[in-house]
């Protein structure tokens, strides 16, 4: 296997180079008028503390000890005492000082004085933004209804993902959207919470709990999609080197051969988009040789129950007997050779069929079990090979070392973000379920209890208090019910009615993340979008490219600047502001400011959300952030000020915190197991939930919503790609793109850390050499990369590590370019390209980011302007300031 090398420069040295100091496109118009230049740090005295917090520079916490000097973080490091990392931290992590004192931070609220794009701003308080925001928001609502203001978030910049679901409830508007969420991790928290009732097996959002256990008996583990040294080096790539070397074999399903696929037993470099077909060959193959754990299967899973062939449903007892019990499933008893209620959970006077079809009273019904063999039979290793570009014998190879458990399959960000994105994550936990994998000592789905629920989240999302009506009104939320999981709109459904003005306008638009032209799939649609609303307010760490289409730049904190609560295997742990900068503001209490501004505007809801009474246990909204995290401390007896004086807590002992076979517990009120989290307490495979959902929204629309035109399916399916190398558009667009995350960057963060742009300053195309030649690209050649949404650029990247029919890009954005007329997000970002049309997955409205067809060419230069060089990106070294006192109250 043949890679390219990455050389590295000394940053150091090349940036003390005389006279190499690039500008700042972006400094000039924040800092003139709005600062002095900060002092010089007092040397003559030296009161270092060294201070107990966590990073939150990805998804994945990470423990931290910041040295403070004179008032300044002049220290990061690993704090030896988390559980999950013992104490390493990741590039992103050791970025942290450069991200607090970026000399291009949001200071102070802003707002637009010339035309937008073109980077003039007046600095206002945070009191009249408030109030322009919230003037905004209810002339709007008075004038087109409330959900003529949106909301949406992202991932990056130290996120509270409730707060915003819960902010847009309280107003009355049903639409916010993330990037991600069906794009990102939603898929699986649907599929696993509906099927499972318990958490994803996701490393990289801290769900895979079990890697972390330092005596686990766990003799596989299958990376499907994932690779956790790029996503989370330090908590889940530190912890899979762990188990590595133990012995711990590792399958990696990936189409780059990044690191994990690297040190893997078996690389299956599967055709983007093709993960579904290949899941359905695992489970073909692992039913035809026997190899699940029928035992398990039987019992806690709901495969042996009937299912009526015409309606689809698992058939209840009260259906086919007159004193049948409703709550009660049916089985084939071979013992009567007839169908029997089963009370749960089991009843061991009968003999359950697993796999059969059988006719009763002139009807058809079949088990579960038959239903997904049937699903799975044309999924040959041969048929998935061919549609996965994957030899059957190394498909073959990877799934007998699944099948030597115990272990289990982490599904990763990858498969969310293709149409068939539930249907890969129900695959993940069918086939968990089918080996076993489930509550026992080296697997994955593992039930933890949480020492501080909800986990990373501190607030509810007060769906009770949207209005009557107005769900039915949510932007796709219809049509995807699946979003009902977490309270979203669909982002392609909100630009529609951004464009259109159908079916009712969106006139104001609060966003919190980075920046959204890097993560939105085609990019330049939502750029154009902006145009159509009247109102955008932009708030984040720094200046990004969707800054410049903003009307009002709201500063928030860093997480060096932060308190919040992070959770670790059974400790708890404080992410403490260290220091404070400048005007920051936490975004739970922005969000919770201009609620209380709206209600001292008339609105009614907004008003009595700052009364208990009202709110009950939904907490009111808080003017601090101590107000709110000492309530959800109060279990724990310690007050948010107690927990950071010691920097972390033990909740429970390890041993009563590391739950297996939750499943088995006893229900004192009923002594009987309490099951899994489902309505039938088991492991719900044939998932016909999801019909219901469909038709109702059940369970999670607490208002009456209409049906989808087509009921959604109970099994996994495989749908070919849209844009696909065996369609027509092969012809004009020959190869298939993809992409995926590396370990210097988040989503779209940190792009203007000088020592992570040193590593890798701009985007990299993997090619193939096979396919490089062919299009005469030699390496370190700039290309065009071309699909029918756009043209963007990238450097050749000539590797094996990658399929000759495979192109792989990462999303970029040149900070330096801010100021120019593509405002840094056009040159080179793979979001340029991805597509965010229909066909959608039919739950949640995934739409295509990995998976579609492009064309590569050789291009006589890269683009103009964007840095390359060391010494190019000193502009960019820490500025300190002053500490500053908080702004909350």
């Amino acid at each position: 296997m043949k890679l390219s090398q990455i050389s590295r420069r000394s940053f150091v040295k090349a940036a003390a180079v005389a006279g190499a100091t690039a500008a700042s496109p972006f400094s000039p118009a924040f800092s003139a008028g709005t600062s002095t230049a900060q002092k010089p740090a007092d040397s003559q005295k030296d009161d270092t503390q060294i201070i107990t917090t966590t990073c939150r520079a990805c998804i994945h916490n990470c423990g931290v000890r910041a040295h403070v000097r004179n008032g300044r973080v002049i220290k990061i490091e690993g704090d030896p005492n988390y559980p999950m990392t013992d104490g390493t931290l990741c590039a992103k992590g050791l970025s942290g000082i450069n991200a607090l004192y970026h000399p291009d931070r949001n200071k102070y609220p802003m707002i637009r004085v010339g035309e937008r794009g073109e980077n003039k701003w007046k600095r206002i308080s945070w009191d009249e933004a408030i109030d322009i925001i919230a003037h905004k928001m209810m002339e709007a609502r008075e004038k087109y209804g409330a959900e003529s203001v949106m909301a949406s978030t992202g991932g990056g910049g130290n996120p509270h993902f409730r707060m915003i679901a819960r902010f847009c409830n309280i107003f009355g508007t049903p639409n916010w959207y993330e990037p991600g969420c069906a794009q990102c991790f939603l898929p699986r928290t649907l599929a696993f919470g509906m099927m499972y009732g318990g958490p994803s097996t996701s490393i990289a959002d801290e769900c895979a709990l079990e890697i972390y256990n330092k005596n686990t008996p766990m003799k596989n583990i299958v990376l499907w999609g994932t690779d956790v040294s790029y996503s989370c080096p330090a908590g889940g790539g530190h912890a899979l080197a762990n188990l590595r070397a133990k012995g711990v074999k590792t399958v990696s399903v990936d189409p780059r051969f990044a690191p994990s696929a690297a040190k893997a037993d078996v690389w299956l470099p599967v055709r983007p988009g093709t993960d579904v077909a290949l899941q359905l060959a695992w489970i073909r193959y692992i039913i035809a040789h026997n190899l699940f754990d029928k035992d398990f299967v039987l019992k806690w899973t709901n495969l042996p129950y009937l299912v009526d062939t015409k309606t689809k449903m698992t058939v209840k007892a009260n259906e086919l007997f007159k004193d049948g019990k409703k709550e009660d499933f049916v089985v084939w008893d071979t013992k009567t050779n007839q169908p029997q209620p089963l009370p749960y959970p089991w009843n061991d006077n009968l003999d359950p069929v697993l796999d059969g079809e059988f006719t009763y009273n002139g009807k058809t019904y079949k088990t579960g079990f038959r239903l997904l063999k049937e699903r799975a039979e044309p999924w040959t290793l041969e048929k998935a090979g061919e549609t996965c570009w994957l030899k059957p014998e190394k498909i073959e190879e990877a799934i007998k070392i699944y099948a030597e458990g115990p272990g289990g399959i982490s599904l990763g960000v990858a498969t969310d973000q293709n149409p068939n994105s539930v249907q890969a994550a129900m695959g993940a936990v069918i086939l968990n379920a089918l080996m076993g994998y489930v509550e026992k000592p080296g697997t994955l789905m593992n039930r933890n209890p949480l020492a501080v629920p909800p986990k990373n989240s501190l607030v509810s999302r007060c769906e009770r208090l949207l209005p009557p009506g107005q769900l039915a009104k949510r932007l796709g939320g219809v049509e995807f019910k699946g979003l009902l999981s977490w309270d979203a709109a669909q982002p392609s459904r909100i630009q529609e009615a951004i464009m259109t003005g159908k079916p009712y306008p969106i006139k104001v638009w609060l966003e919190r993340s980075g920046n959204k032209l890097g993560v939105v799939g085609d990019a330049g649609s939502w750029a154009e979008a902006t145009k159509h609303v009247d109102f955008i307010v932009h708030m984040f760490n720094y200046p990004t490219s969707f800054s410049m289409y903003a009307d009002m730049l709201l500063p928030t904190t860093e997480w060096l600047e932060t308190d919040f609560l992070a959770e670790s295997l059974n400790t708890v742990w404080a992410r403490q502001a260290v220091v404070h900068t400048w005007e920051t503001r936490h975004e739970t209490v922005i969000w919770s400011k201009i609620l209380k501004r709206c209600g001292e505007l008339g609105h009614e809801v907004c008003r009595k959300s700052f009364d208990p009474e009202f709110m009950g246990a939904d907490l009111p909204q808080w003017d601090s952030m101590d107000e709110i995290l000492d309530l959800k401390l109060k279990p724990l007896n310690i007050t948010f000020a107690e927990l950071k004086k010691k920097g972390f807590i033990e909740a429970m002992p390890y041993d009563k915190w590391n739950s297996y076979y939750v499943y088995k517990k006893i229900n004192p009120k009923t002594g009987l197991p309490v099951g899994f989290g489902t309505a039938s307490k088991k492991l719900e495979l044939y998932t016909d939930r999801f019909i219901t959902m469909g038709r109702t929204g059940a369970p999670y629309a607490l208002q009456k919503l209409d049906p989808v035109e087509k009921d959604y399916d109970p099994l996994p399916y495989y749908v070919e790609p849209y844009e696909s190398p065996n369609r027509e558009i092969a012809k004009e667009y020959p190869l298939v793109m993809t992409n995926g995350r590396l370990p210097m960057f988040h989503h779209s963060t940190l792009r203007n850390i000088p020592y992570l742009r040193e590593i890798y300053p701009v985007p990299e195309v993997w090619i193939n050499p096979e396919t490089a030649a062919k299009y005469g690209i030699k390496q370190g050649d700039w290309t065009w990369i071309e699909s029918k949404r756009g043209k963007t650029q990238g450097k050749a990247r000539l590797t094996e590590g990658i399929n000759p029919g495979v192109l792989y890009m990462e999303r970029f954005w040149f900070p330096e370019k801010l100021a120019s007329d593509t405002h840094g997000w056009k040159e080179a970002n793979v979001n340029v390209l991805s597509k965010n049309t229909a066909p959608f997955n039919d739950m949640v409205g995934t739409y295509t980011l990995r998976g579609y067809q492009v064309r590569i060419s050789k291009a006589d230069k890269g683009p103009e302007g964007v840095w390359t060089k060391p010494e190019q990106f000193k502009v960019w070294m820490p500025a300190p300031s002053e500490n500053t006192p908080k702004i909350e109250g």
